[in-house]
């Protein structure tokens, strides 16, 4: 993070009033999942405890995984799952195991910057396309078209997005599921964020709609059950018969080789997708009362533009008609300083837009969300 945002948080962060507009943790912000679920779990898995390890991950976790994605319309065998300690295991699993060193992987940006280091870990490569505001942060074909080499393996779509908030629209996918034919990409679809999807449609999910594509969906406990620090995630793989047995064999082998994903974990998925849909509720109420509070803030703050957060946690804003000292940095420190206020600069997840962007969490307690938009306004007012 830049040297002059870092000073003014660590100095922000010891006042009494700070808010952190930033903060996607669920359990900070009160969004704690019922514990008596984790209780029943654990205490049924003490009493079988065994060792017996899977390469592909526990059969009962890959057939609740199965029985899930059927409930969205998705048919898939159980042999098609793999479980990982975490998504950011996936991304290397997938990255070291199917793409040698020097080869590339095609990321969107605006993105979070942790793929750039899961890339370089993995000695890749990495290239860049656009999801312009001009196209309501959808994929900019084109820009991806023009960024690809022939070193490129992957595609990376983050839907619903972070940090713009929005889910690629099938048309945006057909697109980029046609780019991936064209050039034989494999295409890695994140969608950590699916729960946060406020429909009514279903999420549209690249794996099932473009069968023939080879594709790679990543999803986890994470963010869909509001429990990061018990490290579970799968990579669900589709696409040509041939291709998803030959695939599957490798990161069979490769994931045996770890076999990172905890055992009570995997023992706990079943649970978590039946029993987890209140706390999920929960979420959404959340994220939709804060959408709804900051759609009125914005239609009476009109130097503030951004689009409303459709799927994940996070959304940009742009800040118009500010004195020409502000550039992204500049405007979060002087929040930070004199408001103990804490937005990210657009420039963290290389937002390339003009303007002055920031980075903000719908995922606040409302209370402290309206806090923290009063004090943006009182603070834009005087300046």
């Amino acid at each position: 993070m830049a040297g002059l945002w870092q000073n003014a948080w660590d100095q922000a962060r010891n006042h009494p009033s700070f808010l952190d507009l930033t903060d996607s943790r669920f359990h900070q912000n009160g969004l704690l999942p019922n514990r008596a679920v984790f209780e029943r779990a654990f205490s049924r898995w003490l009493d079988g405890r065994s060792y017996e390890p899977d390469s592909r991950g526990a059969s009962a976790a890959r057939a609740a995984l199965r029985t899930f994605y059927a409930s969205e319309g998705w048919l898939l065998p159980d042999d098609n799952f793999f479980l990982t300690a975490g998504t950011s295991e996936a991304y290397t699993l997938l990255f070291s195991t199917l793409a040698a060193s020097g080869e590339a992987v095609a990321l969107p940006r605006p993105g979070y910057p942790l793929f750039e280091h899961l890339a370089a870990h993995s000695r890749l490569d990495t290239v860049f396309y656009d999801q312009p505001w001009a196209k309501g942060w959808q994929p900019d074909i084109e820009s991806l078209e023009s960024c690809l080499t022939p070193q490129t393996r992957f595609v990376v779509v983050i839907s619903p997005n972070n940090p713009t908030g929005q889910v690629v629209s099938a048309a945006s996918l057909s697109s980029l599921a046609e780019v991936c034919r064209r050039h034989d990409l494999m295409l890695i679809v994140d969608e950590v964020f699916d729960a946060c999807w406020e429909g009514p449609d279903p999420l549209p999910r690249p794996g099932a709609l473009f069968p023939d594509v080879k594709t790679f969906t990543l999803n986890g406990i994470s963010k869909r059950f509001g429990s990061p620090d018990l490290k579970l995630a799968w990579i669900a793989v589709s696409g040509p018969e041939a291709w998803v047995k030959e695939t599957g064999s490798r990161l069979e082998l490769a994931n045996d080789t770890f076999l990172s994903a905890n055992s009570y974990s995997q023992f706990l998925l079943p649970e978590l997708f039946a029993a987890m849909s209140p706390w999920q509720h929960q979420l959404r109420s959340v994220l939709e009362a804060n959408r709804t509070v900051m759609t009125q803030w914005m239609e009476k703050e009109t130097r503030v533009k951004g689009l409303v957060p459709r799927g994940g946690i996070h959304g940009l804003w742009r800040f118009e008609g500010l004195p020409r000292r502000f550039d992204d940095e500049a405007w979060a420190v002087e929040l930070m300083k004199q408001d103990q206020l804490a937005l990210h600069p657009g420039f963290f997840y290389d937002v390339q837009e003009p303007g002055v962007w920031l980075v903000y969490s719908l995922l606040k307690a409302p209370a402290a969300f309206r806090e923290g938009l009063a004090r943006l306004e009182q603070r834009f007012s005087s300046v």
